[in-house]
């Protein structure tokens, strides 16, 4: 798939455009990594906030997800970290995109 087809489907996408599931799913479109979670066609999109006691995990997998499905694109949901921790889920993009 070409992503000049992916960037016209994602701005017709009826979602909020502030959103991290937004700006994940535009480095997807566009092929860059701006918000530091896609990289070789793999998505992280699960961090970490905060310190000490304060530390929250900040995951976005199902939107992220859901919003890569409504552009068409194939995709693999999955977690490889040892434990089963929130922060090893990552979004397989099966679908060949050509930039």
């Amino acid at each position: 798939m070409k992503a000049l087809t992916l960037q016209k489907r994602l701005s017709k996408l009826n979602v909020s455009k502030q959103s991290k599931s937004y700006q994940i799913i535009k480095d997807v479109c566009f092929g860059t990594n701006n918000t530091f979670m896609f990289a070789n066609g793999v998505v992280r999109p699960c961090k970490t906030s905060g310190s000490g006691r304060f530390t929250t995990n900040l995951d976005y997998t199902d939107s992220t997800s859901m919003e890569l499905k409504m552009l068409g694109l194939k995709i693999e949901v999955g977690n490889d970290a040892p434990r089963g921790g929130a922060t090893g889920k990552y979004i397989k993009i099966l679908t060949k995109i050509q930039y």
